[in-house]
């Protein structure tokens, strides 16, 4: 499997870069989706691989600036960050989302994995938060990140 953040587009695109990658680049990163390695990763901390974005972006071939992703984003920066222990909560998922990732892209069944993700927690998720009920959004997204972080780290 690829990066779910590669695509073909008039050669080796990579959206998260937003530009064109040489070929070295793409068979030794993009091709095995080795976030770990990958120079683009390294050069961005707030990337590290984040289960949310790789089932959007993956499953559902979904761009990174999907209505789902942006909903999200606009909940973890706008809400989620003014609560008492919204930053200690966000601090933790970039600390355990990369392990999560990198395990769910080592299982044979990963597609299968983002797509339950997608439809268990994003998608929720996205329809908690059009209804203004964030504790309720927060209380799915821990309950479903404690699953899989039991799963998969």
């Amino acid at each position: 499997m690829s990066c779910s953040f590669y695509t073909y587009r008039s050669g080796y695109y990579c959206m998260k870069k937003k530009e064109n990658v040489n070929e070295d680049v793409y068979y030794k990163y993009c091709r095995n989706y080795s976030y770990s390695d990958c120079p683009i990763y390294k050069d961005d901390p707030s990337s590290g691989g984040c289960y949310l974005t790789s089932a959007c972006i993956y499953a559902k071939g979904l761009p990174d600036d999907c209505y789902e992703l942006t909903t999200l984003r606009k909940y973890r920066d706008e809400w989620l960050n003014n609560q008492p222990a919204g930053k200690e909560f966000i601090k933790d998922y970039y600390a355990v989302a990369p392990k999560i990732v990198s395990n769910i892209n080592e299982s044979p069944d990963q597609k299968s994995i983002y797509e339950m993700i997608y439809d268990k927690m994003v998608l929720p998720c996205v329809k908690l938060i059009e209804k203004n009920k964030m504790e309720e959004t927060l209380d799915l997204y821990k309950s479903m990140t404690l699953k899989l972080k039991k799963d998969y780290c």
